[in-house]
């Protein structure tokens, strides 16, 4: 396992006040934080590639715009499943 590494950051007061007792509550350090959006930073690159590699759409979509897209009503079952096995086909 690699060794830590210290790091200074200058990042706006209230943000950090605010992130530092959201953390307390959870009993997380801002250390433990900052390095789980390290990991998840890089990871996006990967994920990026990928995407690129099996031409799917690179875009983050919201849960909002997840929920508002979906399709809804008596059909909207079939239709989901439409979507998905043609996805299906697609990454075959």
């Amino acid at each position: 396992m690699a060794g830590k590494v210290k790091l200074t950051l200058s990042v706006r007061g209230e943000i950090a006040r605010r992130a530092k007792s959201r953390l307390a509550l959870e009993g997380r350090s801002l250390s433990e934080l900052v390095e789980e959006f390290l990991s998840l930073y890089d990871e996006l690159g990967f994920l990026d590639e990928l995407c690129r590699d099996l031409n799917l759409e690179e875009r983050f979509y919201t849960s909002v715009e997840v929920e508002t897209d979906r399709p809804g009503g008596p059909g909207a079952e079939k239709i989901v499943r439409e979507i998905r096995d043609e996805r299906s086909e697609r990454l075959s």
